[in-house]
């Protein structure tokens, strides 16, 4: 864990019991995950803000949007809710938690779309969306391909060429959607764009 002091601070922060802390761990470390694993967690959660209103709903919905991932499934935003709503009792023992929140933040994480709205919520919503999605404007080039070849082992059992077609559609359509968010910053935006044009050229 000490590669990942994100979450030791949001364990700690949080008050997060040991049972509860364990199972987040095992999770994020069963054998079929490479991207969607503990780092993943540790990065979003770095890009979450210390001080905002909603800062503990955001930490937490970071630490179950992905606590059940299956790649052959469909339905794993909803099954990471049951399972949080299934622990929620006792998780923040110190602090109230918005558990209207943090299901709504989990099941935002399937379709990424930001919140028009200029409630403290919506905009905690679209914070969370964006420490999700920020793997795409990582900075650094190692980090970036660390990514994009955890996403393909996740995925292999997919055919290259379907697989490289179904990552194109998907790819462009978050850049583009991303860049028409107003979400991102310019430096971010450049990033993206240079990110995934990387990616859509390798081999």
């Amino acid at each position: 864990m000490s590669q990942h002091p994100s979450v030791i601070a949001a364990f700690n922060r949080l008050e997060v019991p040991d049972d509860r802390r364990r199972l987040i761990i095992e999770r994020h470390s069963e054998a079929h995950r490479r991207y969607h694993t503990l780092r993943h967690i540790d990065l979003m959660l770095r890009q979450v803000p210390a001080d905002h209103a909603c800062t503990p709903e955001m930490m937490v919905a970071t630490l179950f949007h992905d606590i059940v991932y299956e790649p052959t499934r469909s339905d794993n935003e909803e099954l990471s809710l049951a399972m949080f709503q299934s622990v929620a009792d006792g998780l923040t023992p110190s602090m109230p938690l918005d558990r209207q929140l943090v299901s709504d933040m989990i099941l935002a994480t399937r379709s990424h779309h930001f919140r028009e709205g200029d409630a403290a919520k919506d905009d905690a919503i679209n914070l969370l969306l964006k420490a999700d999605l920020s793997i795409l404007w990582h900075p650094d080039p190692e980090v970036y391909a660390w990514y994009a070849a955890g996403v393909r082992q996740e995925y292999a059992f997919v055919p290259e060429d379907a697989f490289r077609a179904a990552r194109a559609k998907i790819l462009l359509q978050l850049r583009d959607d991303l860049l028409g968010s107003e979400q991102l910053t310019e430096a971010e935006a450049k990033v993206l764009a240079f990110n995934v044009a990387w990616e859509l050229r390798q081999d």
